[in-house]
């Protein structure tokens, strides 16, 4: 009799999720997306699931052979899996309210094919998704631009993703000023308060945390931005950013490229997680693609040492599949 596929409930998940270990994972992933030729990662499909805007979005993948260094390390992994995310408008209005956006990642054995387990995806994709941009960040700004002292991270966008970039963010990174920015400031306020009880676990403790009602002084100097809103327009011009800037590029929006101006792409070197996303999912960005991230990690592109870089972050299976298998195998180690 096959045995039962393991089920872990985003309250495990929560549990075991710690950054310098999902950092590593989705680099993992992102190096294996430029490097690696034991991978398979299609473009992900999207499925009309009602006449009420409902979607499903099926993110398969496999990857083998390969290390993570928190786990156990010499031990090679191999990871087919597959996640499956709907996303539905009207839940939240239901009786009683539903979440918009529901996911789950399957893993698969990779030899035999055989479930061995589900893991609810919610902490999972905000975690991967912030530790992308933090591969980003430490390979685009911080390995060869950091030319001073004090560093500031403006976050346009106060919601899960910008909430858990801020967090992050902070964790991993010595920024001396983070500022906040929502178009509801009741949001960012709200955010403050709790970047403010988290602080003693910063890299920098002291960090200094500013609400801002202009979204201008918010960009104002900024070194490393995050934007992470649902905007369908562009808010940020080249006039609100420095000479010298990293923006990690969110797209929550229905358009990932809708947020920035032409005018800030015009002038910029953008990156990618994966090319088989940026084919379909950018095809109208008017703006060179230099790379991967990978590209940059595995010295197969040069790092940028000056001017304004984006990291255009689509999201992609192979950081769900890395991120779960370290969770499945963190999950084993408590669960006998």
């Amino acid at each position: 009799m096959s045995q039962q596929p393991v089920y872990i409930c985003e309250e495990d998940v929560k549990r075991l999720l710690k950054w310098e270990e999902v950092y590593e994972a989705v680099k993992v992933a992102l190096l294996s997306a430029a490097s690696n030729e034991s991978f398979s990662q299609p473009a992900r499909s999207f499925t009309v699931a009602s006449p009420q805007s409902g979607l499903l979005l099926s993110m398969p993948c496999y990857l083998g052979d390969y290390q993570l260094s928190v786990l156990s390390g010499e031990k090679s992994y191999r990871t087919l899996a597959c996640k499956l995310v709907t996303a539905f408008s009207l839940n939240p209005t239901r009786d009683p309210p539903v979440p918009k956006i529901l996911g789950n990642i399957f893993l698969f054995h990779p030899d035999t094919g055989a479930l061995e387990a589900i893991l609810e995806a919610t902490d999972i994709t905000a975690w991967r998704t912030a530790c992308a941009s933090l591969v980003a960040t430490q390979c685009l700004y911080f390995d060869t631009r950091l030319r001073h002292q004090d560093v500031i991270l403006s976050i346009v966008g106060c919601g899960v993703q910008g909430r858990i970039h801020s967090i992050g963010m902070c964790t991993t990174f010595p920024f001396t000023e983070i500022r906040l920015w929502n178009r509801t400031e009741s949001r960012a306020t709200q955010l403050a308060h709790e970047l403010t009880e988290l602080a003693e676990q910063f890299k920098n403790p002291s960090i200094k945390i500013t609400v801002h009602s202009c979204l201008e002084s918010c960009l104002d100097g900024g070194d490393v931005i995050v934007i992470a809103t649902s905007s369908p327009r562009a808010i940020i011009e080249r006039k609100h950013l420095k000479d010298d800037v990293h923006i990690n590029a969110i797209g929550a929006g229905e358009v990932h490229h809708a947020e920035i101006h032409q005018n800030v792409y015009d002038a910029a070197k953008v990156y990618v997680d994966h090319w088989e996303g940026a084919k379909t999912e950018l095809k109208d960005l008017k703006a060179e693609i230099v790379g991967l991230v990978g590209d940059v990690l595995s010295q197969k592109k040069p790092t940028p040492r000056r001017g304004i870089t984006i990291f255009q972050s689509l999201g992609m299976a192979l950081e769900d599949a890395t991120a779960a298998q370290l969770i499945f195998e963190k999950y084993k180690m408590t669960h006998g």
